[in-house]
């Protein structure tokens, strides 16, 4: 019971923007969480299933179409209109300070699954510690849903701080 009141007070206290950010969050950490546990739950030959793979990717598309569409409607019914108005000067700064990490963690991950389709196509040993069929598209797949996770929890931060230079 006190921890719902906590989380109820939490959900009070954050603006319109600060909660679409916060959902749109929690979203991308289901699917991430969802695509980590398709591939820890496949079988060896079902990773090896191109079809298999291509439907995953269906999947967490659909999955992220689908629940980025019904929050936005949600979102929309308790907006009281907060949707329609333009984002304030602070609002654009918070906004745009989570690109930045956002950005070096999606670098970060397209470099390392060029090193490793490299290191397949070289037929040099195995540059991950373990075997994965389709590694560097699955790189880039987490690689990108991190980003968004690195780009809305640095802007829920700041937003939580204030702070919007640092």
């Amino acid at each position: 019971m006190e921890s719902s009141n906590k989380i109820k007070a939490f959900l009070d206290s954050l603006s319109f923007r600060d909660l679409t950010i916060a959902i749109e969050f929690l979203v991308t950490g289901y699917i991430l969480y969802f695509y980590l546990g398709e591939i820890t739950a496949a079988t060896e030959q079902l990773r090896q299933d191109p079809s298999w793979v291509s439907g995953l990717l269906l999947k967490v598309i659909v999955i992220s179409i689908v629940t980025s569409i019904a929050g936005q409607l949600l979102l929309s019914f308790v907006s009281d209109k907060d949707m329609d108005k333009p984002l304030d000067e602070r609002e654009k700064l918070i906004a745009l300070s989570g690109c930045k990490p956002a950005y070096w963690v999606l670098q970060i991950g397209v470099c390392i699954s060029i090193f490793q389709y490299s290191a397949e196509a070289q037929n040099w040993s195995q540059a991950l510690p373990f075997e994965l069929p389709f590694a560097p598209l699955h790189i880039l797949v987490i690689a990108f849903l991190l980003a968004e996770l690195v780009g809305y929890g640095t802007q829920l931060v700041k937003a939580r701080l204030g702070v919007v230079y640092v």
